[in-house]
């Protein structure tokens, strides 16, 4: 089965109450569906970042230093969404791959399609690997000639 990487936005949404979750789930669906779902080290990495960011703020935690000093003091007892997050990941059995490029790749991508380097590095992983499709919101993807923006 062909592989798709699901991008950050996708796993935010759908885990997080917001405008784009019944689109996330859709996605999710989609992917778990017609695809082998794949997830990079970088994407497993900001994904979890964020939903323990956005589940501090939750609880009135919203300065960067004040969300570290929290985890430093209580630890990750108190904290659930990222726990669901890495759930699905076992449960579904979605691989994760390491990052992979050289800096010339990466370099070349970030340049020629205009990408932060986060995408960047999520592009060059896909070329590096042979992964042509990615689940994603984030539009800038669809500037990547050898990657196919799936859409619902």
């Amino acid at each position: 089965m062909e592989k798709a990487v699901i991008d950050t936005n996708v796993f935010v949404n759908f885990f997080l109450k917001t405008d784009l979750t019944e689109r996330a789930k859709d996605m999710i669906k989609l992917v778990l569906t017609d695809y082998s779902p794949v997830v990079f080290t970088n994407i497993l990495e900001e994904t979890t970042f964020i939903l323990i960011r956005e589940e501090l703020a939750h609880k009135g935690i919203l300065k960067f230093y004040d969300q570290r000093d929290f985890i430093e003091k209580n630890g990750y007892v108190s904290l659930f969404v990222y726990k669901k997050f890495f759930e699905f990941l076992k449960k579904f059995s979605i691989l994760i791959l390491e990052n992979k490029c050289n800096v010339d790749d990466f370099q070349s991508i970030m340049e020629k399609y205009n990408l932060l380097p986060n995408d960047a590095l999520i592009a060059a992983t896909c070329k590096h690997y042979g992964i042509k499709k990615i689940a994603t919101f984030d539009g800038d993807f669809k500037r990547v000639e050898f990657l196919e923006v799936l859409e619902v």
